[in-house]
């Protein structure tokens, strides 16, 4: 396929995402949509809209759009050809070094992708570039070949990475942009679901209660209720968890509205915080939590309890029954006195 620059009308609501992070960069486009569907991928909520920078996005021959994400399913041993177009939305021209990587989870449910020094080992190794540097002139875009070869021993199951153009200022020493405390890099999601059996499945791997019982067992506090969630499985889920929060005998019982869990990679784990507010301390506090991806018939469940006693109200009627029974030991013991 040749390369070349082509004019093309770049409108202002294609999803873009430049990173300027420290350390590390989180990165993406955006929608769903290709040939080749293996399940319709979530909403890219780190996705904006920014005027003067660049996009890499899913082409062909009539330039991109009509999908920004490469999604695949595909046999061990096959090869597979696509096209990416590295966008200038800005007004001077601009060098990008292009690459592909392996994406992970963060543990806030982040898509996130490996560090620019650091190797891929899934499917960032997978892709072969026609080019890995190009210069593109602004308002315009360049279309790049690639081709996916899928490994003999690859797993059954989603391999998700990104293919990612990275800006770099000095064009005759790419490795400027990489390496740098701030980086800018762009990406376009790359979905591959490597066909034959797989194991949809997840764990609730931490479940936890904080709770400051009040000193009587009318006044109220909230709960926190902490819970990491893993998918120990081999395809990306989407799942969906409910809370539910009780005293004892069911006292109080409090449900909180399901919560949809961002897409889950394979392996990675997020880590959930929820509040209740204006629980009382009804004893013993009872958190039952059911997370379920209907797609992948996945359900899994856990209960954990925590002891919520209004101490300072337990000491307080103590110590008035003892004084109860002392003063009734007292009072036998004058009318045995007097008898």
């Amino acid at each position: 396929m040749e390369l070349g620059r082509k004019r093309h009308h770049l409108r202002r609501s294609a999803a873009v995402m430049i990173a300027l992070l420290v350390g590390t960069t989180s990165i993406t486009a955006a929608a769903p949509a290709t040939a080749r569907p293996s399940a319709t991928p979530p909403t890219d909520e780190t996705a904006t809209d920014s005027p003067g920078s660049f996009a890499v996005q899913p082409s062909g021959e009539a330039g991109p759009g009509g999908r920004d994400f490469f999604i695949y399913t595909l046999k061990v041993g096959e090869l597979y050809g696509d096209t990416v177009a590295i966008s200038n939305l800005g007004t001077e021209p601009a060098t990008f070094v292009i690459y592909a990587t392996d994406a992970q989870n963060t543990t806030d449910g982040s898509f996130s992708l490996m560090r620019e020094e650091e190797e891929p080992t899934d499917i960032g190794t997978w892709v072969e570039l026609g080019a890995t540097q190009w210069t593109v002139e602004p308002g315009t875009y360049v279309n790049i070949p690639f081709s996916i070869s899928v490994p003999d021993d690859a797993a059954a199951g989603d391999h998700v990475g990104a293919i990612v153009a990275q800006k770099i200022d000095d064009p005759d020493n790419p490795n400027d942009g990489i390496g740098l405390d701030v980086r800018v890099r762009v990406g376009a999601r790359l979905y591959v679901r490597v066909d034959g059996p797989v194991n949809p499945s997840l764990a609730i791997d931490r479940f936890d209660v904080i709770y400051d019982a009040p000193s009587t067992p009318f006044g109220t506090r909230n709960a926190k209720i902490l819970y990491t969630l893993t998918n120990t499985g081999d395809i990306r889920l989407a799942p969906i968890a409910n809370l539910e929060l009780s005293g004892l005998f069911g006292l109080g019982s409090s449900s909180l509205p399901e919560r949809q869990i961002p897409e889950l990679l394979p392996g990675s784990s997020i880590e959930i915080a929820e509040t209740v507010t204006g629980v009382r301390p009804w004893v013993r506090l009872t958190a039952d939590l059911e997370v379920r991806a209907d797609d992948a018939a996945v359900l899994v469940t856990a209960s954990v309890t925590h002891w919520a006693v209004p101490w300072l109200s337990i000491v307080i009627l103590g110590v008035v029954v003892l004084a109860l029974v002392v003063w009734r030991l007292v009072a036998r013991r004058r009318k045995r006195a007097t008898a």
